[in-house]
């Protein structure tokens, strides 16, 4: 029953609720506490102050029968006692001889009193001291002491009478004193009350504020990484329990983040390798496809270089062609195993660069009015390459470089290459459009393309190749004025290497 209790709380109520609960009880209990402990305080203070006020009225008496004794003046024991008996605490002041009867020293009170009430105290009575009765339903709080036979007393009274001359009896009424007192408590208890509500008022509103509102936000931001949202970051100005579960929780959203990524990145690479063999499958289905007419193509200017020597250099270049067109489905078959080195030779790039110029203006610009414009300079080095994968980087930057330009009315395409330090940059640039904003960031991404008929693989296969060398691919684009894109590869001043 308990823990279905404690499970009852739990699934109902928030941390708000339970605090609140939890505050209230301990004020509740705390109250009750100091209630009981005032109430206890009451009596024992009604008792303190009746004692003290009746243990200062004897020796008035004393003094009141002496001065009777010595002088005759009766008067004044009565005034003394009628004073006395006047005030509300005072239910009566009374003396009795040795027997325990009322003396005639007080003739105008021993008619006074109930004979009940007489009997009560007589049957009650102690030689000295305090004790509590109940007189007609009021309690009271009666003192005895006795009456010493003094020296002042001897000229009535004869020594061999005895030490003790008769008992005094005085009598507090114990309920008006304890009214008074008990308003008094309830006035105390009743500000309690009151700070007790604007305390459990002001530690709500402190918990609202200093813990249940961080732990909303807490709460909040915990929900959104839930739903994906790895951006989520809370403050983590403060030093407190709070600041450091915040920057704990920022902490682990970062892990978050980077392990997405991390996840992320495998994925996309999984669905590259993925790709990757895709366009191999398809390659390999098409190059050898490919392959049956251009072996024909290759067999048949063989037989022309025989029969038309006078046309040599045309057949020479139509089998060139054939194998260079080899070359590039072989290369496109080897993609996938990019890493390997065993097609690379030592390439000089000035010669390279020659035969790329003569390559691409019988190619690209033979057929079209493009200005083709070419500053290649001297000592461009040497590198350990595959110079199929060299052609296909500019051809692509190049057929690209080309398509820009188409709708130009002045349309021009310059190829540079220069030797820095221990590179060789080789830059083509156009006036073509442009590159847009939106998209510069993604144009050297697999498949991405803008145009119409594009396959999106050109500029993700440069920049594949380049890095393969260890180059540096980058690129300047301003729409409207043209593009320039720039290869940056680490060459050797000799063939050694």
């Amino acid at each position: 029953m308990q823990m279905n209790i404690k499970a009852y709380i739990d699934r109902k109520f928030g941390i708000q609720a339970k605090i609140t609960i939890l505050i209230f009880l301990i004020m509740m209990g705390f109250s009750f506490v100091v209630a009981h402990q005032m109430s206890e305080n009451v009596k024992k203070q009604t008792y303190q102050i009746t004692r003290n006020y009746i243990e200062s009225i004897p020796s008035l008496i004393f003094n009141s029968l002496y001065n009777f004794m010595l002088n005759g003046d009766r008067q004044s024991i009565n005034r003394l006692v009628q004073h006395l008996e006047d005030d509300n605490n005072i239910m009566g002041v009374h003396i009795f001889n040795n027997q325990w009867k009322l003396t005639d020293t007080l003739p105008d009170l021993v008619h006074k009193y109930d004979k009940s009430y007489i009997d009560i105290i007589i049957q009650n009575r102690k030689e000295e001291g305090f004790i509590e009765n109940t007189i007609n339903g009021t309690r009271v709080m009666s003192y005895y002491t006795s009456i010493p036979n003094a020296p002042e007393c001897h000229q009535c009274h004869l020594e061999e009478e005895g030490q003790v001359l008769g008992h005094l009896n005085i009598n507090i009424n114990l309920t008006y004193l304890s009214e008074i007192l008990e308003r008094d408590a309830v006035n105390i208890k009743n500000i309690l009350v009151i700070s007790n509500i604007v305390m459990f008022v002001v530690l709500i509103v402190l918990i609202r504020f200093l813990v249940v509102a961080p732990v909303r936000k807490i709460e909040k931001a915990m929900q959104e990484v839930a739903n994906s949202n790895l951006d989520v970051r809370l403050d983590a100005d403060f030093e407190d329990e709070f600041g450091r579960m915040s920057r704990l929780f920022n902490y682990m959203v970062y892990s978050l983040r980077k392990s997405f990524r991390t996840v992320s990145s495998i994925n996309k690479s999984m669905l590259h390798n993925d790709r990757l063999m895709t366009i191999g499958t398809l390659a390999a289905a098409v190059s050898h496809e490919i392959k049956n007419p251009l072996n024909s193509i290759m067999l048949s200017s063989d037989i022309l270089s025989v029969r038309c020597k006078d046309q040599k250099e045309l057949t020479e270049r139509i089998a060139s062609d054939a194998e260079r067109i080899k070359d590039i489905i072989d290369n496109t078959l080897n993609f996938s195993r990019i890493d390997d080195d065993r097609h690379n030779s030592i390439i000089d790039l000035n010669k390279f660069m020659d035969d790329l110029c003569h390559y691409t203006d019988r190619t690209l610009f033979k057929w079209t009015e493009i200005p083709f414009i070419t500053d290649i300079g001297e000592g461009l080095g040497y590198i350990n390459a595959n110079p199929v994968h060299l052609e296909q980087i500019f051809m692509n930057i190049l057929r690209n470089a080309s398509e820009a330009v188409e709708d130009n009315d002045n349309p021009e395409i310059r190829l540079s290459a220069r030797r820095e330090g221990g590179e060789t940059v080789i830059s083509v640039s156009d006036n073509g459009a442009g590159i847009p904003q939106s998209t510069r960031s993604m144009i050297f991404n697999e498949f991405y393309t803008t145009k119409q008929n594009g396959t999106g693989i050109g500029l993700y296969i440069v920049k594949e190749l380049t890095d393969r060398y260890k180059g540096r691919i980058s690129f300047e684009s301003e729409q409207g004025k043209g593009t320039v894109f720039s290869i940056a590869l680490p060459t050797k001043d000799t063939a050694d290497m």
